[in-house]
């Protein structure tokens, strides 16, 4: 019965079922993350082990999400796309200074990257999708903000749990704190967020 519905829901999702691509995407927390390959807001491809030796702060995206458009800063800017926006959701830029004491988020040692799995219409992103959010968010590289998009379609079952939220690696790109998804392992507020200044 489970696997139905875990088959329902990637129909409906239009996702082709992979598990052995879902198995091995899966992070786990205390093990390295898994090297996904990435094109970022520039055009400029990547694998996301290349910010090895930085904080990495990750937030995985359903472009229509609308705690995911709260995160990006929507109640400060607009909603991307008229789209609705979670109320009571401060922008990560804003919540990341407030439970560190201040610190300034994101910066040289502390790298803000944001993955968008899913475009507005459950498709698989493409670089245009990551050019628009960040340039609706204003999001830029030089200050230490990547949007980037998958160069593989990665929607899957364990994707879409993993959205909206936060995950931090430390700069050996171990899965540090885990604060993604509707049931998340960790408190983004008194754990992901505290932590970061520690692993500095």
């Amino acid at each position: 019965m489970k696997k139905f519905l875990t088959l329902f829901l990637l129909l409906l999702l239009n996702v082709a079922p992979n598990v052995q691509a879902q198995e091995s995407w899966t992070p786990q927390k205390g093990q390295i993350y898994p090297d996904l390959e990435l094109i970022d807001q520039e055009g400029v491809r990547f694998r996301l082990s290349d910010l090895k030796g930085k904080i990495v702060v990750i937030q995985p995206v359903g472009m229509n999400c609308p705690a995911c458009q709260a995160f990006s800063g929507a109640h400060d800017i607009g909603s991307f796309e008229k789209n609705a926006v979670q109320p009571g959701v401060p922008s990560a830029l804003k919540l990341f200074p407030r439970y560190t004491e201040g610190m300034p988020f994101p910066n040289k040692d502390v790298i803000f990257i944001q993955i968008l799995f899913y475009d507005m219409k459950f498709g698989p992103p493409k670089l245009e999708d990551a050019q628009k959010w960040a340039a609706h968010f204003q999001l830029n590289k030089k200050d230490f903000e990547i949007v980037a998009v998958p160069v593989k379609d990665m929607r899957s079952d364990t994707t879409y749990k993993m959205i909206p939220g936060f995950q931090l690696l430390d700069r050996d790109f171990i899965l540090r704190s885990d604060s993604s998804g509707h049931y998340p392992q960790d408190n983004l507020y008194k754990t992901l967020i505290p932590m970061v200044p520690d692993l500095l």
